[in-house]
Parts: C-alpha cells; structure tokens; sequence
C-alpha cells in the first residue's frame, strides 16, 4: 500500500492532471455530463469560469422570464401570502404589481443579482471547506470553476421542474420523495423531498467529485467538503420556498 493511499487520496499519478488534454469551452460544457471525471481533470489544469457561469445566468433568466409571463410567479407568490394571513389591501398591491414590469424586475435581479451571489458564496464555502479546514491547496477559481460546472448540471433540475410547474399551475414541485406523498408538504418535508431530488444529488456529486480530483484526494474527502454547502442548499431551498 502506497503514501498516496494511505493519506486516503485518489489513485491519480502526480502527473495526472496537469497532463490531462485540454478540452475547448463546448466540450467542457457537454462532457460535465458525459465524461465528467474526464472533463474535471481537464478544468484542474485549467479552470474555467466565464462560459459556465454565463451559460447559468442566462438559462435561470429564461426559466424566470418563463415563470413570469406565465403566472406562476404571482400565483405562488400570492399563495405565500394568503398562508401568511397578509391583509388583504397588501395582496390585492402585490398582485397588481405582479401583472406589470415589477414581475419582469424578479426575473432580472434572480439571474443578475441573486445567481452570482449564490455562486460566489457557494465557492466561498467550498474553499473554507476544503482548503481552511480540510489542508486541500487549490485556489478559489478552482472551486468557483466547480460550482460553476455543477450548476450547468443543476440546470436539468430547474427544467425540470418548470416543465412539471407549467402543468401543474405551481413551482412547488416535489421531486424526490415528496412526489409520493401528496401535494401538500411541510416545510420539513419539502426539504426532505430537495435533499433526495436525483438532479440534484447529481449537481452534487459532481461538486464532490470535482473537489476530489482537483485536491487529489478521495471522493469520501469530496463528500465531506461539499456537505455544509449541501446542508445549506436544501434548508434554504426546502424551507424559503
């Protein structure tokens, strides 16, 4: 048994990476779902941001837009509110402005303001994680390269939903194991239901994976890096819905 095992890294030779081929932007975006152990070898030697990041925005600004002209936003919006016991003259406010420019402002500041925050942020986290606590030497493009990247893959989860949403006249959608039990979930269900979402326990497995291969260390090191951001994601998305 060899140092490399020992310590609990991955069985990539030194070499590995910075000889791994180089893949254009186009390959890179497509092969993060075909050959993703190969694509994120490639991006450590070279980590790439713009193209993925761009890529999100814009989708998430479309989807918006989508959710928007579509009514979905104001009715769950309203829904929201009505559970809340809102008074009445603040939802009839909320619903006019809902049916003019304001709906197309959210749409706008999700992708703009919101997206790059949670990027960023997500990143952030990840180098804590990883570097700070757990001794991995990569820098901060590398994980904003990750998250990136597993956010492309997160984009098949945000499709998803609006497809089921559209027919359903609602975003909530469940798509793990809420989906058998009802409409009508908990708050702590609903986060139940995100944590076992298959889009997006792939989105975070490739986040994990891309931290093991980049640090050179195991998938298990992979995992436990990327579980406070994990952790954060499906309490936010469970119980701010």
């Amino acid at each position: 048994m060899n140092e490399e095992t020992i310590q609990g890294r991955d069985p990539i030779t030194p070499g590995t990476l910075s000889e791994a081929p180089a893949m254009s932007v186009g390959a890179t975006l497509l092969g993060v779902f075909l050959k993703p152990r190969q694509t994120l070898q490639a991006l450590a030697a070279r980590p790439r941001v713009l193209a993925p990041i761009l890529l999100v925005i814009f989708v998430v600004l479309g989807l918006t837009f989508i959710q928007a002209q579509s009514g979905l936003l104001k009715s769950d919006m309203l829904a929201k509110m009505e559970a809340q016991n809102a008074p009445p003259e603040r939802i009839e406010m909320m619903s006019k402005a809902m049916d003019g420019p304001p709906r197309y402002f959210i749409a706008f500041g999700n992708a703009f303001i919101g997206l790059p925050i949670m990027l960023f942020g997500s990143a952030a986290i990840l180098y804590f994680m990883a570097n700070l606590m757990l001794g991995a030497r990569l820098r901060y493009l590398h994980y904003l390269s990750i998250v990136a990247y597993s956010n492309v893959v997160a984009l098949l989860d945000h499709i998803a939903q609006l497809a089921i949403g559209l027919t359903r006249g609602t975003l909530l959608v469940p798509m793990g194991i809420g989906a058998f039990m009802g409409d009508e979930l908990s708050k702590p269900m609903r986060a139940v239901d995100v944590a076992t979402d298959p889009l997006f326990l792939w989105s975070a497995t490739i986040t994990a994976l891309g931290v093991a291969i980049m640090a050179r260390k195991s998938f298990g090191f992979g995992v436990v890096a990327v579980l406070p951001l994990f952790v954060i994601r499906v309490v936010l998305y469970g119980f701010l819905a």
